[in-house]
């Protein structure tokens, strides 16, 4: 069982279905390689999938599985979370109309924002040194060499190809944000907020990060004091209003 799992996560965490800029989950994949994501973002999925990359670190105690965990809990963070305390409910596929475009990359424009030496590192590890895989002409970033190997294939250290790939995977995350930005989704559910605390809650005990429990408190006390209204609670919140009687997976998630 194990060991169907390792597999899964690393797989999961290694494809394109992950956000190797920023963290987080897309949707689902729409190939069988888990190369190109329907590149949505939802709040639904990340939190049960951060308490279990957490539950699956405890295990193993897989680094990368830790760098997850670390990578989306900044997302929710930084993009998902409102000034009142609650999660939004997901980021578009879509910006400027056409799907993937916020997220995809060209080697001429991740090497011109990269210095020779990290260009080498990213594009190995990333697959921008193969051909393009998204719709023809675009490459979308997924692991395609494991970093040992390219530090071998290079001829550095596993720990220099490690600094010039945060270095690399920084300034492209800085360029990417200046981009025009998908839609978010400014709903705030019930439902949503309760997987989503929970699992921000589960890997701030793991971890013992205690930015991650208090976005969870904060996510907790915003539900009770907005969406819990005269004994009675509400499914979803947007722009002041709170309202519709709460459904039952609002109900369960939120015990």
């Amino acid at each position: 069982a194990l060991d169907i799992v390792r597999t899964t996560l690393t797989h999961m965490a290694e494809g394109g279905i992950y956000d190797h800029l920023a963290g987080g989950f897309a949707r689902y994949s729409v190939d069988d390689t888990w190369t190109i994501p329907h590149f949505e973002k939802m709040l639904y999925d990340n939190g049960p999938l951060l308490a279990l990359y957490a539950d699956a670190w405890l295990v193993t105690h897989e680094p990368r599985y830790e760098a997850v965990c670390r990578e989306t809990a900044a997302w929710v963070m930084r993009e998902m979370q409102s000034g009142e305390g609650g999660y939004y409910s997901s980021l578009d596929a879509d910006s400027e109309h056409v799907e993937g475009k916020f997220y995809v990359w060209t080697p001429g424009e991740a090497r011109s924002l990269l210095t020779a030496d990290e260009y080498a590192v990213a594009a190995a590890h990333y697959g921008l040194d193969g051909a393009p895989n998204f719709e023809g002409e675009h490459w979308h970033l997924r692991v395609t060499q494991p970093l040992a190997e390219v530090a071998s294939k290079l001829g550095k250290t596993l720990a220099d190809c490690d600094t010039l790939l945060t270095s690399a995977r920084a300034r492209l995350l800085a360029a990417r944000v200046q981009r025009i930005w998908p839609g978010r989704d400014e709903k705030i559910l019930t439902s949503w907020n309760a997987l989503m605390a929970k699992g921000m809650a589960r890997a701030a005990r793991v971890f013992g990060n205690a930015e991650w429990s208090a976005s969870a408190r904060r996510a907790l006390a915003f539900v009770r004091g907005t969406l819990w209204c005269n004994n009675q609670l509400l499914a979803t919140y947007k722009d002041g209003k709170a309202h519709l009687n709460a459904y039952l997976d609002d109900h369960a998630f939120w015990l």
